[in-house]
């Protein structure tokens, strides 16, 4: 099962036409607009995520981490899964659309890094064997929470005694009322959101890909039911939208 069929459909027509921008919504890494220098940049930002992540990990949980085995769950074009790969000997990028991964495909070959390219489900179908480093980062917001919760516990399950999971969900919109009856607009009447496309110069059939709230709570239950019992946590705001970046590392037991 996919992660949903529309959601999987929006994803899929999102990297056929604009794949970078879907991963980072600024108009400089739109299709026929991004330039070299762009893309530098959007990767660069994935190497400053990396190094970020790397360091958080040693300075909370696991002083000399040293994954050998890492997975990143949303790899999108490889933003994140390319310098993944450079740090990380076996590396797996899984992602929903096809079209993101021929993408990603196309810039391990143009960098010279070699990744694993997996197609994703609900799940995690294609995924072979476990990791001591699980990765997913402005990606499960896009999925429904109670799907969401699942899959996260399927990827937990794949993570390795000892080893640790970085994991990405909003929990608050930030929504005014307005918002919010705009928002629901958009996913109610087609035409509204045809217009706000064309309004922000995009084409009309832009898909609107939502984003679902998760319960911080039921999350670390989820955790604690994998015996991720070691966690660390980052706040996070993306214009508006309140998120929390956990770190958490697999501790069976005894």
């Amino acid at each position: 099962m996919k992660i949903s069929s529309d959601s999987s459909t929006d994803w899929q027509e999102l990297g056929s036409t604009d794949p970078y921008w879907a991963v980072l919504t600024h108009e400089r890494f739109r299709t026929g607009r991004i330039t070299d220098s762009a893309r530098r940049e959007f990767f660069g930002s994935g190497e400053e995520h990396v190094d970020s992540v790397m360091q958080t990990i040693r300075d909370s949980l696991v002083p000399d981490f040293a994954p050998t085995r890492a997975l990143d769950f949303g790899c999108g074009v490889g933003r994140i899964l390319l310098p993944l790969a450079r740090r990380v000997p076996g590396a797996v990028g899984v992602d929903v659309a096809p079209s993101m991964l021929a993408e990603a495909k196309r810039n391990l070959a143009e960098q010279e890094v070699s990744a694993g390219l997996v197609l994703g489900d609900d799940a995690l179908s294609q995924v072979q064997g476990d990791f001591d480093f699980i990765h997913s980062y402005i990606v499960l917001q896009h999925i429904p929470r109670v799907r969401g919760e699942k899959i996260v516990a399927g990827l937990l399950e794949r993570l390795r005694p000892g080893g640790v999971a970085a994991l990405h969900v909003t929990y608050d919109l930030g929504l005014s009322a307005a918002k919010r009856l705009f928002r629901q607009a958009r996913l109610t009447a087609p035409f509204v959101g045809r217009a706000w496309n064309v309004v922000k110069r995009r084409a009309a059939s832009t898909p609107y890909v939502e984003i679902y709230r998760y319960d911080i709570a039921r999350l670390l239950e989820i955790l604690r039911g994998e015996e991720c019992t070691e966690v660390h946590g980052r706040l996070t705001d993306h214009g508006g939208l309140k998120g929390i970046f956990l770190f958490c590392r697999k501790v069976p037991m005894r």
